[in-house]
């Protein structure tokens, strides 16, 4: 089967393509809707997946074209969007869209699948390991083999008390458990108690329960179940609920590695890993509202390296980076977490310091300048220049005034012959 994805963005191209891994498809990439309609020449496809706002037409636009072509007005077409205006959702549901996902629930996409693809065990591509709370072996070793046709191991606990044990030791991408247990236990319990530990708040649970029993299946539910089975269970209801189960999951957490990617790009200086210029600006705003509102002292050290141009000239850029590298681990080495290390760019760094008057913030500035003097980063013997300064407690100060008083004091120190401190 082939599937045409029409997505501007990498990463969503990567998240798409690894949700449609476990389907079998036969994926074309590509990010106009000019190379959607030439692919859509080329081949047949059983599956299109467009975003709303493409470089020459929106998703709107690309179904209106494709349902204007009689051999393609059944053709599956799903829009992916961030918009939660109605009207537009509507004009594109108009348009000819099999459905809207949104970006942010992009696990209804693979609902969707599933009623255009076959169900068979084939289709799925799991793998990892699962717990199973079941009081029956014979139920267990029954579960067991079915699991291992989706590519599962699984671990069978008898009570609450050896399934503990087992998680404490193990990390399972699925949990399963009975309601109903011996010597009064119950999977609610046993739900209840994972979902109050941090750790096990976004493990996949599916709960097997009784089919008469609606009010055991509401509170496993309501207790964090992200999902429940009834018996007697069925082969394929059991591998689709599970693959959702686990598909999303993985999908939760591929977003968040590259939510905080994202994030480290948006605040972290690529070469050093220090916080940017940009970052220490907002944090900046929080601390100097906070050390005005509740009187504590606040300091600030505008650090520059001297003659860092003769090392790049003398030993080349590479080399350079390396020193400032080598710099920077020193200055996270040399400050507590709650202080901020900011790198505003070349050879200059930034350093707010949390609840520290003029005085300590003068004597951490003198071991620096010492401490840094004697580290010869790459065999180079470096120093520095250090302006230190303090918000004032008799007016309001905002950063932008004293980093000017700071950088005005690192340039003194400059003048009198670097390697030194000055304090304003």
């Amino acid at each position: 089967m082939r599937a045409l994805i029409i997505e501007p963005s990498p990463t969503y191209q990567r998240i798409l393509s690894r949700m449609l891994e476990s389907y079998d498809f036969d994926i074309t990439f590509v990010d106009t809707a000019t190379a959607g309609f030439r692919a859509m020449s080329a081949h047949h496809f059983q599956f299109i997946c467009v975003a709303m706002y493409l470089a020459d037409l929106t998703g709107i636009e690309f179904c209106q074209q494709v349902r204007a072509d009689d051999q393609a007005k059944h053709l599956p077409i799903f829009i992916v969007t961030s918009e939660s205006n109605p009207e537009l959702l509507s004009s594109a549901l108009a348009a000819g869209a099999t459905d809207i996902i949104r970006k942010d629930d992009l696990p209804r996409l693979e609902e969707a699948l599933h009623s255009l693809i076959p169900l068979g065990p084939f289709r799925y591509n799991i793998s990892g390991k699962a717990l199973y709370l079941e009081d029956s072996l014979t139920v267990a070793k029954a579960t067991d083999a079915k699991l291992k046709r989706l590519g599962l191991s699984m671990d069978h606990a008898f009570s609450i008390k050896q399934a503990l044990e087992l998680l404490q030791h193990n990390k399972y991408d699925l949990i399963m458990t009975d309601i109903v247990l011996q010597d009064n236990e119950t999977g609610i319990d046993f739900i209840q108690q994972l979902r109050s530990e941090p750790r096990f708040l976004q493990t996949p649970i599916l709960a097997v329960t009784s089919l008469e029993s609606i009010n055991r299946r509401i509170l496993a539910l309501q207790s964090g179940a992200n999902d429940y089975i009834s018996k007697p269970v069925l082969d394929e209801e059991l591998f689709a609920r599970i693959n959702n189960l686990i598909s999303a999951n993985r999908l939760v957490d591929q977003l968040t590695r590259e939510r905080q990617r994202l994030l480290e790009l948006a605040t972290k200086d690529h070469l050093t890993g220090l916080y940017n210029r940009h970052f220490m600006g907002e944090v900046a705003k929080r601390r100097f509202a906070e050390a005005r509102k509740q009187e504590l002292p606040l300091s600030l050290l505008v650090i520059d390296i001297d003659h860092f141009k003769q090392v790049n000239d003398q030993h080349g850029h590479h080399i350079g980076d390396k020193v400032l590298k080598r710099i920077a681990e020193a200055l996270r080495q040399q400050f507590a977490e709650h202080d901020c290390i900011a790198r505003f760019g070349g050879e200059e760094f930034v350093i707010l310091l949390h609840q520290q008057d003029l005085a300590m913030a003068t004597d951490k500035a003198y071991q620096l300048c010492q401490l840094l003097y004697q580290l010869q980063p790459e065999g180079i013997t470096t120093s520095v220049s250090i302006g230190v300064t303090s918000l004032s407690s008799a007016h309001e100060e905002f950063f932008d005034e004293v980093f000017a008083r700071a950088d005005k004091a690192l340039y003194q120190a400059k003048q009198n012959g670097r390697n030194q401190v000055v304090t304003v």
